[in-house]
């Protein structure tokens, strides 16, 4: 199976691949889990959705290591975790590849001499926009009221609202697991660009 070419990551480490039968015209829908963290949204999705490929993007390799792995154990061959940092992790990636991009509780970096580090910026914004098919979705959930209000404006222009409940079973993320655990609603979008 040929696989595509290595997301880049900064790292020295080598990242894992995926198959390159994922982006072609004929296969299925694919969605990005960026920033997966330990895989439990991801391996849930394509458990419960096995007409679909999911790809995790996350920027620790033992997380992504444990993840292909319990992918691997599960038999879930639409599931894969890549090594990946910010919007150069995107690049690979043909344009109009993806169904549904992910990005949930993404790293706030509250402190403001900090914000520069987020990964929810103008330029990770475009490409995320650029991989997106024409009816794509890009969905975003934070518990960071700021993030959340920076997120929503640099999506103002270009994008428009979408249901978040778009009627498919959907499984919690980790974090969001947490926050609900503790009576809290985290923010969320659905968008649509446009």
């Amino acid at each position: 199976m040929e696989m595509l070419p290595q997301i880049p990551t900064g790292h020295t480490e080598t990242p894992t691949s995926f198959p390159s039968t994922w982006l072609e015209s004929s296969a299925a829908p694919l969605e990005i889990d960026f920033g997966c963290h330990r895989g439990a949204f991801l391996i849930g999705m394509a458990a419960l959705h096995p007409g679909s490929n999911f790809l995790g993007i996350e920027k620790q390799s033992d997380r992504v290591a444990r993840c292909n792995a319990r992918a691997g154990r599960l038999g879930l061959s639409n599931a894969a975790a890549v090594t990946g940092l910010g919007s150069e992790s995107l690049a690979v990636l043909p344009a109009a590849c993806v169904s549904v991009f992910h990005l949930y509780f993404p790293d706030p970096w509250p402190k403001r001499r900090h914000s520069s580090r987020r990964v929810f910026q103008k330029k990770f914004l475009e490409e995320i926009r650029r991989v997106l098919r024409s009816d794509g979705i890009l969905r975003i959930m934070t518990d960071d009221a700021p993030y959340f209000a920076e997120m929503r404006e640099l999506t103002r222009v270009g994008w428009m609202d979408s249901p978040w409940d778009d009627g498919r079973e959907t499984v919690l993320t980790a974090f969001e697991k947490t926050f609900r655990n503790r009576g809290q609603s985290p923010h969320q979008a659905a968008l649509k660009p446009i």
